[in-house]
C-alpha cells in the first residue's frame, strides 16, 4: 500500500514541473525522399549542383546546391509547422 502511494503521487506530481516547449528545429536522417544533394562543399565530389535552374523556385533564385528544382519533404513538413528553414551549413 506505502509504495503503490508513494508512486502515484510521484507520478501526479511529477507532470506539474513539465512545460511544453517548441522545438526549434527538425533533425531529418536522410534517405532518398529528404536527401536531394549537398555535394557542393565536398572537394571531391565531380557532380555540383551550381546551374542556375537548381533553385528558381527558391525565393534568391540562386542555386541552392541541391538536385531538386523545389522543396522535398522534410520542407514541406517544416512550411506547414511554421518553422524557419535553415540549411545545416548556413
Amino acid at each position: 500500500m506505502g509504495n503503490s502511494v508513494l508512486f502515484i503521487s510521484f507520478f501526479i506530481f511529477s507532470f506539474g514541473f513539465l512545460e511544453a516547449q517548441n522545438a526549434p528545429t527538425v533533425y531529418v536522417f536522410g534517405d532518398s525522399l529528404v536527401d536531394v544533394g549537398n555535394n557542393n562543399y565536398l572537394s571531391l565530389s565531380i557532380e555540383k549542383a551550381i546551374l542556375p535552374h537548381y533553385g528558381i523556385d527558391f525565393p534568391t533564385k540562386k542555386p541552392t546546391g541541391r538536385f531538386r528544382n523545389g522543396k522535398n519533404a522534410a520542407d514541406l513538413i517544416s512550411q506547414f509547422t511554421l518553422l524557419v528553414l535553415q540549411t545545416f551549413i548556413s
